[in-house]
This record gives structure tokens, sequence and C-alpha cells, in this order.
């Protein structure tokens, strides 16, 4: 994640705002569920621009307990599904750093497509740099 942990500081009102906001035509909040506890989740938003309106972005989060469980496959398979019935929506975007191999992995599974790099983006300590991947596909 791009936050660490000391910076995560969002409280329950937050974040009910947070999901208020987004909760609007054209965006996407989903969540998975183990045993009734919330253990990934997926949100997608347009853009509000009307010449950038036909593509938006999305994040995906799932706690590292419930990987490789194929939590990931249908959160991703849901979202794409919505993506091609959804109005005026023609690209789908996302943003991954370079070392999760296991969500380029998943992107790749599900057609998407590197289309740029923002090289040493992110630094993980003095010497340690990642790259932030940017990826799409074309829903229609």
């Amino acid at each position: 994640m791009l936050t660490t942990p000391e910076e995560f500081t969002t409280t329950a009102e937050e974040e009910e705002k947070w999901i208020e906001e987004h909760a609007k035509p054209g965006n996407l909040i989903i969540v998975a569920e183990t045993d009734g506890k919330i253990v990934g989740n997926l949100n997608f938003q347009t853009s509000k621009r009307k010449r950038l309106a036909h593509l938006g972005y999305f994040g995906i989060s799932i706690q590292k307990a419930y990987c490789n469980q194929g939590i990931g496959s249908n959160l991703m398979k849901y979202l794409m599904d919505w993506a091609q019935k959804e109005p005026g929506l023609e690209k789908v975007c996302l943003e991954v750093f370079s070392h999760n191999e296991r969500a380029l992995h998943l992107y790749k599974k599900f057609g998407f497509k590197e289309e740029g790099r923002k090289v040493r983006f992110v630094k993980f300590g003095e010497t340690h740099y990642e790259d932030e991947i940017i990826m799409y596909k074309f829903v229609k």
C-alpha cells in the first residue's frame, strides 16, 4: 500500500463519508467476506471530468491471510462483468507497484496491459524504490 501504517488514521465516520461519496452511479464498491468478516474490497471510480468520463480507476485490497484463495479473481470477475454493462464506460485502469507480482499476475490474467510506468515512484527505504505500473483494459 502507498499509505504507511502510521499515516492511516481514518476514523469510522470518515470511512462512512468516503463510502457515501463513492456510492454514486458509475462508481462501484464491493467487499469480500469470509465467515461474516470483511477480508477484501474493491472500489472503482469514474472520472468526474467530461472528457475522461469514459474511463475509471480501481483499487483492490485483500488481507494477507486470505490471499491465494481466489478472492482477488472473484472481485475482478465482478468488476469486469459490471464494467461491460456500465453505460459510457469504455476503459478500466489501475496502478500497481512493480514488485507486486501477485497483483500483476491477476491483472494480466484478466487481460490488462501495461500502458506506462512511473520510474522510482515510491520510496520504501533510504535506497529502495519501486516503479508504479499503469495498466488498462478496454471493456467496450
